[in-house]
C-alpha cells in the first residue's frame, strides 16, 4: 500500500462524501483525515490514480495529492508552500 497525502479546499457545493470517495478506490483503502481538507490515503493505487477519482467527488474543489510513501517531510502548510510547489523549476546557469 501507498501513503498519499491529500489537500483540498472547501470549493462550493455540499459536504464531501469522502467514506464514498474511498470506498471509490481500491479494496482495503483507508483514510485518516485531519481536519476535513487535509487527509492521509493508503491505497495500492498511484496518485495520479487517486486523483482521477477524487475528480469524480471533488465539485469544484481545488486539490493536491502526492505519494508520500517513502518521503522524509515535516512543517506547516503555508500560503509560501503553494507559491513554492507552483514555481516553475530554475534552470541552471550552465544550461
Amino acid at each position: 500500500m501507498k501513503r498519499h497525502l491529500l489537500v483540498f479546499d472547501d470549493g462550493s457545493g455540499g459536504e464531501l462524501d469522502l467514506r464514498g470517495f474511498v470506498d471509490a478506490l481500491d479494496a482495503g483503502a483507508q483514510i485518516y483525515t485531519l481536519d476535513g481538507h487535509v487527509c492521509f490515503l493508503k491505497s495500492g493505487l498511484s496518485a495520479s490514480e487517486v486523483s482521477d477519482r477524487f475528480l469524480k467527488f471533488a465539485g469544484s474543489r481545488l486539490f493536491f495529492i502526492a505519494d508520500v510513501s517513502s518521503s522524509d517531510c515535516t512543517g506547516r502548510m503555508v500560503g509560501a508552500f503553494w507559491d513554492f510547489i507552483k514555481r516553475p523549476v530554475l534552470k541552471s546557469a550552465a544550461e
